[in-house]
């Protein structure tokens, strides 16, 4: 078997390494989901494209020809895995592109505020199934077209980071020594694939991966029980993560908009307790705020004037039991105050009035650990007959009536269908209502935001939890001309002992609010599971709750572990400069703007741009390590056209191969003489060194003499020189080498 045969005999082996680093790499990703129902597509996907990369090779289809064949491979495999109802027989229509074009679109949009672990179905799933796929195909490419050893472990290992710094502590040890091993295994039988010839230290050159194997994995098994074993020992090992993609770390309040970071509170913070109520008769829906835009992208509040509080019972549009609440604060951060609705007064000073999103408003300071809040409020509890015979022509502003032009056609007929056999507006939300709390199922495990494309992914797969249910309906009763807005805050939570309601995150809720003339805001309630007492009489919908832990994940501390939860969207701008005093010490014109990042203690939120910096680092890195020295290398043969050419070429590599391995060239020697001095420095047979100088010196010389053959048989000795340098040349160098384009030219032109 010549030289030729040996390599492509290894080319399968390196195959099946490339291919279980893909399936390592896809088993570390349970940190950030939440089960493993997520890892048997992502395996087929992945080991399907590394199949179908070997094909290509084997059929030596050129690079520009299995590039858009592997991509279009990609899609096939998604499209059979996921979306095998929209194939055009066997291919992908261009219904299967927009669905995945929509999932993609839906984890860019909700990643800077997602917290793992997310959800083990739906597009989290899907996108990093996409990953996995591209990192295959990448993988691939650097192993066997750009003949890569390091290189070929760049596309993977940029997963693998991105997992261990946004994930959870789930298996972290266990999949740390799985990836790194698996990756040591692929480095060396890429070493053999690429080398070829010569004979090691581990094996013959007949059967060099499978010689190499036994010494390959004692490497491995000792090097991956070693860090298992100290890497927890390490200084620092055991201290708070440089980026917390939880929110565990103690007193730290996180300003969030509350639909973005609802199923962070009912997952991760289930057992964290909020805050309590001590009600005067009974439990109510503990409600934040109202959010009254939507833009196509998500809910939000509008920038407003704040008000004085005061005494608010003459505005209730439709007088109900009064309610008294002693609100105590546990964990609870931001500056929305919970109530039941409507609030009319409240015992503190500093407590302002939000019209337009119903909202109680701590103006200059934030919710505390240990604050006490006093609060009467109206709670309005019309009948089915009275909303039936309401008008809702006269809602306060026609801004909740507004829809993007963009709000997909699906949602406003399926609005139309769901409704059509109502004759009032007060039962076209009912039907509403009933449709989705039959049609649909509540699943946390389905992360999903309100923009066009989550509204259509939430009708297509009727899976969602309440951020859903809420702003569909509410975006859908607007299709229909019915004023609605999404409200935020709690259910009832836990009545214990002590005669208090305790709120967990656990009962973080969204559910929509629809104006009526006579009644103003009344709440209805499409989510399943969900219900509250105040609405039975004209839902007919049964007070429900979840009383259970979510569960989210290993390592979320114990309630009242400290804490503090996020709450908010608002950013209050405080007194403005010139406004006058009304009289009540209290401020006129104070406005509220609606924010929508993250901001963490008061500063911004340049944190969540930190992942996305370094993976496109990363990203660069190794498309640089991956192409430059072919640019060096195509650079240098540009000229050398003629077989002397080819030879001197040849030759200047060798020198630069050489001089990264200790032997650099001495001022004036000749090829011969310094072919003596390398063979020294480096050991280098001295046949292949003097070889080489005699055919340099020939070339130099007598340019005529150079033969084709002679031509062929110098690259050859260059590339074994480089080989045999290679493995001389410090670690340390190599590496830099990767990166410092003065080595790479010395490297690869000399």
């Amino acid at each position: 078997m010549n030289g030729k045969d040996r390599v492509e005999n290894a080319q399968l082996p390196a195959t099946v390494c490339l291919a279980a680093l893909t399936a390592a790499t896809a088993i570390s990703l349970c940190r950030i989901f939440a089960d493993w129902e997520y890892l048997r597509p992502m395996l087929v996907v992945g080991i399907g494209m590394h199949i179908v990369a070997a094909a290509l090779r084997l059929l030596r289809v050129p690079l520009w020809a299995a590039g858009p064949a592997l991509v279009l491979a990609g899609v096939e495999f998604l499209g059979i895995v996921f979306y095998r109802d929209t194939l055009n027989g066997p291919l992908p229509s261009s219904r299967t592109f927009e669905l995945l074009r929509i999932d993609i679109s839906l984890v860019l949009n909700q990643f800077p505020t997602t917290v793992a672990p997310v959800p083990s179905v739906g597009n989290y799933a899907i996108a990093a199934t996409a990953a996995i796929a591209v990192c295959a195909i990448l993988s691939d490419t650097f192993a066997f077209r750009a003949m890569g050893r390091l290189e070929a472990v760049v596309p993977t290992a940029v997963l693998f980071v991105f997992t261990a710094a946004l994930g959870t502590d789930r298996h972290r040890e266990a999949v740390a020594a799985l990836w790194i091993g698996t990756a040591l295994v692929l480095i060396a039988a890429l070493r053999v694939r690429h080398v070829g010839s010569g004979s090691s230290w581990m094996g013959s050159r007949r059967w060099g991966v499978i010689a190499a194997m036994p010494a390959i994995l004692v490497t491995v098994g000792l090097t991956t029980v070693a860090a298992a074993a100290f890497a927890p020992r390490l200084p620092g090992a055991g201290e708070k993560a440089l980026i917390d993609t939880r929110n565990r770390g103690g007193s730290v309040t996180e300003v969030l908009s509350p639909l973005v970071d609802i199923r962070a509170q009912l997952v991760n913070q289930s057992d964290l307790e909020y805050f309590t109520v001590e009600s005067s008769d009974g439990g109510h829906y503990w409600r934040q705020s109202g959010l009254p835009i939507f833009d196509g992208t998500r809910w939000d509040l509008p920038e407003e004037t704040l008000e004085t509080m005061g005494n608010r019972a003459s505005e209730v549009p439709l007088p109900g039991p009064v309610t008294t609440q002693n609100i105590r604060i546990s964990s609870l951060g931001g500056s929305l105050v919970p109530a039941a609705y409507l609030p009319t007064s409240v015992s503190e000073d500093g407590l302002f009035w939000a019209g337009d999103s119903g909202s109680l408003v701590l103006a200059e300071t934030t919710l505390q650990q240990g604050d006490q809040i006093e609060i009467r409020s109206m709670v309005p509890r019309p009948s089915a007959e009275l909303l039936r015979a309401s008008g809702i022509s006269n809602p306060p502003s026609d801004i909740y009536l507004d829809l993007p032009s963009s709000f997909p056609d699906v949602a406003r007929d399926a609005a139309a269908t769901v409704t059509r056999d109502a004759t009032t507006a007060f039962d076209q939300m009912l039907a509403l209502q009933n449709w989705f709390r039959t049609e649909f199922q509540y699943n946390i495990d389905v992360q999903l935001g309100n923009s066009n494309d989550a509204i259509e992914a939430f009708l297509r797969t009727k899976q969602g939890f309440c951020q859903q249910f809420a702003g569909t309906f509410a975006a859908m009763a607007r299709a229909l001309g019915v004023p609605a807005r999404v409200a935020v805050g709690f259910t009832d939570g836990t009545l214990a002992a002590d005669g208090r309601y305790h709120v967990y995150g656990r009962n973080a809720h969204a559910w929509p609010e629809v104006w009526f003339d006579d009644a103003g805001w009344v709440a209805f309630e499409p989510t399943p599971g969900r219900g509250s007492a105040d609405t039975t009489a004209y839902t007919g919908v049964a007070f429900a709750q979840d009383t259970t832990s979510a569960g989210g994940g290993d390592g979320d501390g114990p309630p009242g572990d400290g804490a503090t939860a996020t709450s908010t969207p608002l950013v209050t701008n405080g007194i403005e400069d010139g406004t006058e005093d009304t009289g009540t010490g209290n401020p006129s014109a104070t406005t509220i703007a609606a924010g929508g990042s993250a901001t963490r203690g008061g500063s911004d939120n340049s944190t969540s741009a930190i992942p996305f910096v370094l993976l496109t680092l990363i990203a660069l890195a190794g498309v640089w390590m991956a192409f430059a020295p072919r640019v060096v290398r195509a650079r240098a043969a540009r000229h050398a056209h003629s077989p002397s050419e080819r030879v001197i070429s040849a030759w200047h590599r060798s020198l630069g191969s050489l001089s990264l391995a200790g032997a650099p060239h001495p001022a004036g020697a000749t090829p011969l003489e310094y072919a003596t001095v390398a063979e020294r420095s480096t050991g280098i047979d001295h046949h292949v060194l003097r070889e080489m100088a005699t055919h340099v010196t020939r070339a130099v010389y007598s340019r005529g003499a150079i033969t084709e053959q002679a031509a062929v048989r110098c690259e050859t000795l260059s590339r074994e020189i480089a080989n045999i340098c290679r493995d001389r040349t410090p670690v340390s160098l190599r590496l830099k080498a990767l990166f410092d384009p003065r080595l790479m030219r010395l490297r690869y032109s000399g």
